[in-house]
């Protein structure tokens, strides 16, 4: 079965170990971040197909992990993330409100 695709570090231990043969290589920085901006993409889709939590969780845990890899590819560790994550936060707010801007207008 052919994948081509970015997997996670221990997946190919994992298919060694059931047996099988985990054909695979080490990709370029700039490979690297090609294919885990198109997993995180791919993994969203996944978030938006289920509507059952556990898996639901799942996938947004993949999205979390993949969101800190690209981070890290730019330079930023999981904390600085995560602080730039809480400026914004205190700036401009979160999203929890389910606030849904529908247009804006000039005052006349």
């Amino acid at each position: 079965m052919i994948h081509n695709k970015l997997v996670r570090d221990k997946i190919p231990t994992i298919i060694e170990q059931s047996g099988k043969i985990a054909i695979h290589k080490k990709l370029s920085n700039a490979e690297h971040m090609k294919f885990a901006a198109h997993k995180l993409h791919e993994e969203i889709k996944e978030y938006e197909e289920t509507n059952i939590d556990e898996e639901s969780l799942e996938e947004l845990a993949d999205v979390l992990e993949l969101v800190y890899t690209l981070g890290k590819m730019h330079g930023a560790s999981f904390e600085e993330l995560n602080r730039i994550r809480e400026e914004k936060r205190e700036k401009r707010g979160g999203f929890e409100k389910g606030i849904f801007l529908e247009e804006v207008l000039d005052h006349e």
